[in-house]
């Protein structure tokens, strides 16, 4: 199954976002996640914990409703430049929270595309790319539980160089910590869902372009495999 057929189905819009408090539990595996290596299985399997996967690349997290995952789709100008539009699409995410929260717009990135607070992650983001359509997907972590972290996953056969082989644990962080201000999940939810849109759009600007309907098809097809 995959996690962000939702927000795919959108194609047809040049920009489209949708925030959401997860209302169950769930690992998520990059595209190119081994589950074996990558999530303990056995522990899943005795909290009922189900495993799906993504379109987008990075690595394996949990969805639990102490998050708030950020989905967007659009079309951009470049094929390519990846990099460029992971910073400018969580320095959207890092702008609005700054705009409920003004302490949260220090916040930064790290690594290929965390956004952090000093040196520990607080979001994890993934980007899937088609031509010139972008599907990016953020996972805040909001109220932090690591005994459930820790214990579904395994430590990642790949790391940022800024994590220096630390334990979810102590790698991981917070907006409740960053911003004793914030009081949950639904709370992040609602304030992103009232300026993400227009941010993202502003920052993004002259990259945006209309949709294009010669790779519309390969987008549907996709999903025609998806739910097949």
């Amino acid at each position: 199954m995959w996690i962000d057929d939702q927000i795919l189905k959108q194609f047809h819009k040049m920009l489209h976002a949708e925030i959401f408090v997860p209302q169950t539990t769930c690992v998520v595996l990059g595209s190119g996640n081994d589950e074996a290596l990558e999530v303990n299985l056995e522990a899943c399997q005795e909290g009922s914990i189900s495993v799906m996967r993504r379109y987008g690349g990075g690595g394996t997290v949990v969805l639990y409703p102490g998050c708030v995952v950020v989905s967007l789709g659009c079309w951009v100008k470049e094929q390519f430049q990846n990099t460029l539009y992971f910073s400018l699409i969580n320095q959207a995410v890092i702008d609005s929270l700054g705009v409920a929260w003004p302490n949260l717009n220090d916040l930064s990135q790290a690594g290929i595309s965390d956004i952090t607070m000093g040196d520990k992650k607080i979001a994890g983001t993934s980007l899937f790319r088609s031509r010139n359509y972008l599907l990016y997907q953020a996972s805040l972590l909001v109220d932090l539980d690591r005994e459930l972290v820790s214990r579904v996953l395994r430590h990642p056969t790949k790391e940022p160089d800024y994590r220096h082989g630390r334990s979810h644990g102590d790698f991981l962080t917070s907006l409740m910590t960053a911003e004793p201000k914030i009081s949950s999940a639904t709370q992040v939810a609602r304030e992103l869902k009232n300026n993400f849109h227009d941010v993202v759009r502003n920052i993004l600007g002259d990259h945006l372009v209309e949709p294009m309907t010669e790779q519309t098809p390969a987008l549907t097809a996709r999903l025609e495999r998806s739910q097949g």
